[in-house]
């Protein structure tokens, strides 16, 4: 699975830039999207900015990346793993 997170571009220098998302700072390559300006939301996979993103669509992403990390913080009730036994359609000669 492919994960691209957005990102505000805080300053550029050639075509590399500092980007930051809440609180974290790295820098990345905006080969790809040589119009992008600082200020603007990036989208970031593989340390590149692939697209330049509107400020409401950037939003919307960091959004559903904060509902998915509120579900994985979610406390489960059964830590355990199921048994072959329990798991649904298995196939045991995979």
């Amino acid at each position: 699975m492919c994960l691209a997170v957005p990102m505000r571009i805080a300053a550029i220098d050639g075509s590399a830039a500092v980007i930051e998302a809440d609180g974290l700072i790295q820098r990345t390559n905006l080969m790809l999207v040589p119009d992008a300006r600082v200020g603007d939301f990036v989208l970031v996979h593989a340390g590149f900015a692939i697209a330049v993103l509107d400020e409401a669509d950037a939003a919307e992403r960091l959004d559903l990346f904060g509902e998915i990390s509120g579900l994985a913080d979610t406390p489960d009730d059964d830590d355990d793993p199921p048994s072959s036994a329990q798991a649904p359609d298995h196939d045991p000669s995979i």
